[in-house]
């Protein structure tokens, strides 16, 4: 079964989405922040990462960032799910999808699976 990491700081929206996923057939592991994500990824690699961008803590570009620069996790597709403006860093492939907030479903979905088929 594909693993999605959903990490969010809005509970409602964590919720909502994560039984969404699960109801369309993927396992979902959630977090908070960024570092919750980091202590998730520890323990199951996910086959996606969906992350907002704003939150507390450790936010999604520092989690992005982490992501990448780590060989085992380097290669995990993450999508940015936010509703603030993302200029793409000229340097550094930190997210292979941008999602806006309020993402349609049939959107959100859509980008899930083409990530995942790669």
């Amino acid at each position: 079964m594909t693993l999605i990491l959903l990490v969010d700081d809005e509970p409602e929206l964590l919720e909502a989405w994560s039984f969404a996923l699960e109801y369309v057939g993927y396992s979902v592991d959630r977090a908070r922040d960024g570092r919750e994500a980091l202590e998730q990824l520890s323990r199951r690699r996910p086959d996606l990462v969906i992350t907002d961008l704003m939150m507390p803590g450790m936010n999604g570009e520092d989690l992005c960032r982490s992501i990448r620069q780590h060989a085992q996790w380097a290669g995990i597709p993450i999508a940015l799910h936010t509703s603030a403006h993302v200029g793409t860093p000229v340097d550094e492939r930190l997210w292979d999808s941008v999602l806006r907030k309020p993402a349609r479903l049939e959107v959100f979905l859509a980008t899930i699976e083409n990530l995942i088929q790669g």
